[in-house]
């Protein structure tokens, strides 16, 4: 039974939401788009992409190219690519040359930063998820202090404020357009006991299958008449083979080197990071024992300045060093000069050395914790994980914060910030951490594909993997928690018969691409849960006694991003007229079917607590710049197409 939505995040009312966005609108789902209008009369033509096997993301892209359509000022056109294809495509830097409008979606975190960093930050041109070259001086800035600054660390509400500001930019030079924050609704048989859906997609399974934190742990119980809402811990059973039913293959288990939910989701059985987070977004100690902050500095980054080092830069901005640049000089330009100051690991470790850095945290680690190879974990672990991100798929985000490990003895690190950063507590250990035998493999080749099988500390040891078709994992049997017990945990104050580690012994993360498919296989027993149907199957399993759907208002969004650096998108007004033709509460409804939230603003509930000073004054101020409003957008393209004389 879907709950209503408290302030935590944790359960919505999906009919609720249904009821709260009111008519259908004059627009109903669009039909069969594709080819344009082909009558050439439309001054805008513009291609519209989209993944093809996400049945409610097309429709949502064809409802959106309609209403574009219905004004008479753009023929439209879409494209649709397989996943992986698809990922790969609108992650090529050349992507933002082509002038196509993408769509696509992704997971935040609890930190507003996610909402609005990813998209728009000039660093992320290339990574997650800047995919047409956004580069705004102002809004950098503006990203910057609202992380980066000792008196946002210090003030959380001095911190919303400035987010608020970046909100209100956001609305005003419309570079991406979010549609909606999704309802996490995975949907599972009642064979599955005791599960609990956690907020983002990456850790759906891991977290049901167990997380002392949240006092949560799942079983498999297949006894007729035995239902999950009759049952509790004292009915607890060991046992059994979970099988998960995944829309899209494993990218990669090489966690480094893959950003994309399924390949995340896949890894997350296997490695564990320093800390860990309940449902809420609180922050405990998991691979580490304990965690401090022993110093903060008021730094900036230009008081790098003595240790950088100066590297070529050429036309096309790419610097010259194969080393990781963890800070580029504020004041140089690799696009304009041909020598630019940058910071690289070995000058980072010196700058430590000297005492110059914005925070440091020290992590003292759990001791007996075993690897997947009988490695026992050590500081030295910890180090090489870093070490081995460097220049990787997710350096990006790695290195917009962390500055140095260090190896301080045999279980004892420190990680330091590069100034001060009001997400580092989450941010600054928020790796995977590696096994000593793989930390030296190339990127890409902790995979077994390319015959390394993926070793971590994790509750569930990798056992076989069949391209495109499915992945194995059975209980590690030295799992630090079973060994160590879960009241070892300083933290922990549950129950005492709340078990040492998961009990389901085995599973099968099952790769079905098509909803429909994966949805019979649900209701032939042959998968045992599976996320990410489409949302008018889910009416039917939600009516189901054999079936639960536990939904949560998520921080995983859908959004469309404008090719910014190609004209006539360079003007706003172009882009705000398609953000008031973007139909949110019809895509919401008709697409949808209540299992989303129309985005009348960038940040949703789970991070409104640190983004904004005032949830209901915020919508009030940002939902005018994204109601759906065709009569303001013909005003905005007529202004467009009187200036370009189009």
């Amino acid at each position: 039974m879907v709950q209503k939505h408290n302030q935590s995040g944790r359960n919505v009312n999906r009919r609720q939401v249904l009821q709260g966005v009111g008519g259908a609108g004059v627009i109903a789902v669009a039909g069969c788009l594709g080819n344009g209008n082909g009558d050439g009369d439309a001054p805008f033509e513009v291609q519209l992409e989209v993944n093809a096997d996400n049945d409610d993301r097309v429709q949502m892209v064809e409802l959106i190219a309609e209403s574009m359509e219905q004004t008479g000022y753009f023929d439209t056109s879409i494209e649709t690519y397989e996943w992986n294809t698809y990922v790969g495509r609108v992650l090529d830097t050349e992507y933002a040359e082509n002038g196509h409008i993408a769509a696509i979606g992704l997971s935040g975190t609890f930190n507003p930063e996610s909402f609005a960093d990813a998209l728009h930050q000039s660093d992320n041109h290339g990574q997650c998820c800047n995919l047409q070259g956004i580069s705004d001086d102002e809004l950098d800035d503006l990203l910057e202090g609202a992380r980066f600054d000792m008196d946002v660390v210090e003030d959380s509400e001095l911190r919303a404020e400035r987010y608020d500001e970046i909100w209100q930019h956001l609305a005003e030079n419309r570079y991406s357009s979010i549609t909606h924050f999704d309802l996490l609704a995975p949907v599972i048989s009642a064979d599955l006991h005791g599960y609990s859906t956690y907020p983002f997609t990456e850790g759906l399974f891991d977290y049901g299958l167990y997380a002392p934190q949240d006092e949560q742990v799942s079983w498999l119980d297949r006894d007729e008449g035995s239902h999950p809402d009759d049952t509790d811990l004292g009915d607890l059973e060991e046992g059994g083979m979970l099988t998960i039913g995944a829309g899209a293959n494993v990218d990669s288990f090489d966690v480094p080197y893959s950003n994309d939910t399924t390949s995340t989701m896949a890894q997350e059985f296997i490695f564990e990071q320093l800390v860990t987070s309940d449902a809420d977004g609180n922050l405990y100690p998991w691979l580490a024992e304990d965690y401090e902050l022993v110093e903060m500095q008021d730094i900036e980054r230009e008081d790098y300045e003595d240790y950088m080092i100066s590297v070529d830069a050429d036309e096309d901005g790419v610097l010259g060093t194969d080393e990781q640049v963890i800070i580029q000089h504020p004041d140089d330009n690799p696009f304009t000069d041909d020598e630019v100051r940058v910071l690289t690991p070995d000058e980072a470790a010196d700058a430590v050395d000297d005492g110059t850095f914005g925070m440091q945290f020290q992590y003292e680690l759990r001791e007996g914790v075993e690897f997947h190879n009988g490695e026992e974990l050590s500081a030295e672990h910890v180090v090489a994980t870093y070490e081995r991100y460097e220049n990787s798929d997710l350096s990006a985000q790695t290195f917009d914060s962390v500055l140095h490990a260090e190896e301080v003895d045999e279980y004892t690190v420190n990680l330091y910030a590069q100034v001060p950063d009001a997400e580092a507590e989450r941010e600054l250990p928020g790796v995977y951490i590696h096994s000593l035998e793989q930390a030296d493999l190339e990127g890409g080749d902790m995979d077994p594909r390319q015959g390394n099988d993926p070793v971590g500390t994790g509750p569930y040891e990798f056992d076989e993997f069949v391209d495109e078709q499915y992945a194995e994992y059975t209980k590690f049997d030295d799992y630090w928690v079973e060994q160590q017990g879960v009241d070892s945990i300083d933290w922990y104050d549950g129950p005492a018969e709340f078990p040492d580690g998961p009990v389901v012994e085995e599973i099968e993360f099952e790769i079905i691409p098509d909803d429909a498919t994966r949805s019979g296989a649900l209701q032939n027993e042959e998968i045992d849960a599976t996320f990410g149907l489409a949302s008018g199957t889910l009416d039917e399993f939600d009516q189901s006694d054999e079936f639960l759907v536990e939904a949560v208002e998520a921080g995983s969004y859908d959004y469309i991003q404008y090719p910014v650096n190609v004209e006539p998108w360079d003007d706003s007004r172009l882009r705000e007229a398609v953000n008031h033709l973007v139909p949110r509460e019809q895509i919401t409804e008709n697409v949808f079917n209540g299992w989303a939230v129309p985005a009348w603003t960038d940040v949703p509930a789970l991070a409104e607590e640190l983004g904004t000073v005032d949830p209901d004054a915020l919508e009030e101020q940002i939902r005018p710049y994204n109601e759906y409003d065709p009569e303001r957008a013909e005003e905005l393209l007529e202004e467009v197409v009187d200036d370009y004389d189009l």
